[in-house]
């Protein structure tokens, strides 16, 4: 914004000071000097519109994702599900699991909410980058495991996005151990809000 103001101010200065000269090649130079702070003053007013632009993209795409995350029962099934989502996503965008590896997101996001899970992710908290290169979000992953027991996961994801708003990379990180984390997804499952303890300690 201080940029900005100082091109304004420079293009005012160079204005005020071809009025008050004569003519020849003195004006020339101050009409080619005010030219110049004047394409530099629209560059920088031109880049600051692309990144506002950019912000509301990266805000529409990520309040259409906890969206989607948020209403399962509007769609049929999960591959619908997982469709909706990846229609916000750039082509070969990934997402980068610090335990089970990075994947195409539409992989991803089959095996995370489906696949042999029954499951669902809640958001809790999320931010947005000033210029909309980067998203955060903190979330609650709960469901029934492959193992068929309850599970309950909390973790981050850190997003990037195109000049169009579009997911193009997803880091996923979780405050865990890593068998801890896979003993919730394909084993014995995690203390959940419901159980209050973890099942292998509930006599079935």
């Amino acid at each position: 914004m201080r940029a900005r103001t100082c091109a304004a101010a420079a293009a005012a200065a160079v204005a005020l000071a071809v009025t008050g000269c004569g003519t020849g090649g003195e004006t020339d130079d101050l009409e080619a000097q005010l030219a110049e702070v004047t394409a530099e003053r629209d560059a920088l007013q031109d880049e600051l519109d692309a990144i506002a632009q950019r912000y509301d993209r990266t805000v529409a795409t990520q309040a259409a994702v906890e969206g989607i995350l948020a209403d399962p029962e509007s769609y049929a099934t999960t591959g619908e599900m997982v469709e909706a989502l990846t229609a916000h996503t750039a082509l070969g965008s990934v997402m980068d699991d610090d335990v089970f590896g990075a994947v195409p997101h539409k992989t991803a996001w089959t095996y995370t909410l489906g696949g042999g899970l029954d499951a669902e992710i809640e958001t809790v908290q999320k931010w947005v980058d000033a210029d909309g290169s980067e998203s955060g979000s903190l979330w609650v992953w709960r469901g029934t495991n492959h193992a068929g027991k309850p599970f309950e996961l909390i973790g981050i994801s850190i997003m990037t996005f195109d000049d169009e708003g579009l997911i193009t990379n997803e880091w996923v990180a979780y405050p865990y151990p890593d068998d801890f984390v896979e003993e919730a997804i394909d084993g014995g499952g995690t203390p959940t809000t419901i159980t209050g303890e973890a099942w292998g300690d509930v006599e079935e």
